[in-house]
């Protein structure tokens, strides 16, 4: 048996190196500048629809008990007119995300923003407001306004343009976790209800009224 130690080029050091240096290298920042602007334009049409449709008071001022997370008891609905005012700044700051204006300042906004909004009653937890905290929580971090944004353009215009890339490990966190939640719910849905249509046939035939396709819906 030979004692010759394995070459360096196979040692787990080697490899790791190796990855660190390939998560180190430059990619296109467009990739993470479309998703920065359509994932800040979800979340200020969100805040426009919690505003629109009553949700406001509904869910935090009317109700006088909240059904908060466990060691978030001290997270509470703003008095007077301050729930408004909280989704007016999330939904501003989401635009503000959308368009690269302040592009980390207006992502910390975002997600403290909506966690906080998220937080106050179990009551109304929705998966995607999950991610959606999440994902804002990663732009927070990553250079999501490299390009294709209005920070970059000032940037330009003050002589301090700079190569429009960022590193591979930005776009690789933004994928896993995108990846993570989506493999995680195929999983959960391999069940009877799921793989015989339900709860989608249910959600499909309540929506019979919509114009041109209700009728079609109502058939699933």
């Amino acid at each position: 048996m030979s004692l010759t130690p394995p070459p360096l080029a196979h040692t787990p050091v080697s490899r790791l190196a190796r990855l660190c240096a390939r998560l180190g290298q430059p990619v296109d920042a467009a990739c993470i500048a479309v998703f920065r602007a359509g994932f800040g334009f979800v979340m200020a049409f969100e805040m426009l629809r919690t505003w629109a449709s009553g949700r406001i008071e509904a869910d935090w001022v009317e109700p006088d008990f909240h059904f908060t997370y466990y060691g978030f008891g001290w997270v509470a609905p703003w008095p007077g007119d301050g729930m408004f005012v909280h989704v007016a700044v999330v939904g501003v700051a989401a635009l503000c995300l959308a368009a690269g204006l302040a592009t980390r300042a207006a992502a910390a906004v975002v997600f403290a923003g909506f966690t906080y909004l998220f937080l106050l009653d179990q009551t109304t937890y929705l998966n995607h407001h999950y991610l959606m905290c999440l994902l804002a929580f990663l732009l927070v971090w990553v250079d999501a306004g490299a390009a294709g944004s209005v920070d970059a353009r000032w940037r330009a215009r003050r002589g301090r343009d700079r190569a429009r890339t960022v590193p591979l490990w930005q776009l690789a966190l933004l994928r896993t976790q995108v990846g993570v939640v989506y493999v995680y719910a195929g999983i959960a849905k391999l069940n009877p209800d799921w793989l015989r249509g339900e709860p989608l046939r249910m959600w499909l035939g309540e929506r019979g009224d919509v114009p041109g396709i209700g009728g079609l819906l109502e058939l699933t």
